[in-house]
């Protein structure tokens, strides 16, 4: 029975925690519409499957732009949320070029890496501001 209260406790508690992962994306629709498409992407490049960014560098880069911090939501808005948008642009745009640039796979995929990294800071700080 203690079991049962336990395990009912850890799936309340990780169904609490993925509400709160998933409340800056819910309010502000561009950084919403960056993390489907990372995500899309993103995930095949885990398992070495390359192909869906490199079809999609373009489309990141401009869901990247379209994060204008002057249109954040206010109670989203941090200064290291800021801060981290102005690198994931930055990072976008390097993973862009050396797709672009044909640059080699495990090049590209150290980049990803830091791009999808610094999405999830943005997210920590937009969540739990104080941090």
């Amino acid at each position: 029975m203690k079991f049962v209260k336990f395990a009912v406790a850890i799936v309340a508690f990780l169904a609490f925690q993925n509400l709160q992962a998933q409340s800056a994306t819910a309010k502000w629709a561009p950084l919403n519409e960056y993390h489907e498409l990372l995500s899309k992407t993103f995930h095949p490049a885990e398992g070495g499957n390359l192909t869906p960014i490199k079809n999609s560098h373009d489309a990141l880069v401009q869901k990247s732009e379209a994060l204008d911090v002057t249109t954040m939501p206010a109670d989203l808005k941090t200064s290291k949320a800021v801060e981290n948008i102005a690198v994931l642009q930055k990072l976008t745009k390097k993973l862009s070029e050396l797709i672009t640039n044909r640059a080699p796979d495990v090049e590209i995929m150290r980049t990803f890496q830091n791009v999808h990294d610094v999405f999830h800071r943005i997210e920590e700080s937009c969540n739990h501001p104080n941090r």
